[in-house]
């Protein structure tokens, strides 16, 4: 009979993604510093993939994740769109790659146009439509913790601490004050809002787009919600 204690299931993360644009390690490092100086709580020992499509041969693999690791993000693989033999020395060398996906090949051209448009229309619709339902957290997140509202708004009575993350794949509504992270419409739904009595957060994201404190000058401290506009984010005061 099998041993059941221990499985191996395909399933997905989300992945922050480095795109290199040169392997002088020098630029790398000058970037690195600035970003992570920018919000040092948030990248400390995120998993991060290296996508190297831009990037020839010449590039140290293995110096580039030790730089990546000198600024405590998790290393996890290369990536990007190259050619097998660039994958197979990837691997040669001890490294993961993980295989992106290919951009349209001519098979996938000589699909009917008409289909594809009637396909488009109906997700963006089912989208647009769909109505979340609210999960509610009493009390405050602290430090270190992480709420997920999986197709669902997130209420939040009380204050979410700094160093804390909350997420949803719809709105978040924060009764108190927003210190830590807040990730809305993390599934790609571009009209989802955040809202808070009092911003003060590290950071802020709707749809990939974010904001990192810097950003937030304007309503800072006060009760406000943030939104997309043009696929920029764009904060108002809370009313």
């Amino acid at each position: 009979m099998a041993d059941a204690s221990i499985e191996f299931k395909g399933t997905s993360f989300t992945l922050s993604v480095l795109h290199l644009n040169t392997a002088r390690l020098v630029d790398i490092r000058t970037y690195l510093v600035t970003k992570v100086a920018q919000a040092p709580d948030f990248f400390h020992l995120v998993p991060i993939v290296v996508n190297i499509e831009k990037i020839d041969y010449s590039i140290d693999y293995q110096a580039v994740k030790t730089l990546i690791e000198e600024f405590n993000f998790t290393f996890v693989a290369f990536t990007g769109d190259v050619d097998k033999e660039q994958r197979a020395l990837i691997r040669e060398q001890g490294f993961s790659f993980v295989n992106t996906t290919k951009k349209d090949t001519s098979k996938k051209v000589a699909i009917a146009q008409e289909t594809l448009v009637t396909e488009a229309k109906a997700v963006a619709t089912t989208t647009e439509s769909h109505l979340y339902t609210d999960k509610v957290h009493h009390g405050q997140i602290r430090s270190g913790q992480q709420i997920y509202a999986k197709e669902q708004n997130l209420v939040i009575i009380g204050s979410v601490s700094a160093g804390a993350e909350v997420i949803a794949d719809g709105n978040i509504h924060v009764y108190g004050s927003l210190r830590g992270r807040a990730i809305a419409g993390a599934k790609g739904h571009h009209k989802a809002q955040i809202y808070c009595q009092k911003l003060e957060a590290e950071l802020v994201s709707i749809n990939g787009n974010y904001w990192l404190s810097e950003s937030m000058e304007q309503h800072w401290g006060s009760p406000a919600y943030i939104h997309l506009t043009d696929s920029e984010l764009t904060s108002s005061i809370l009313i």
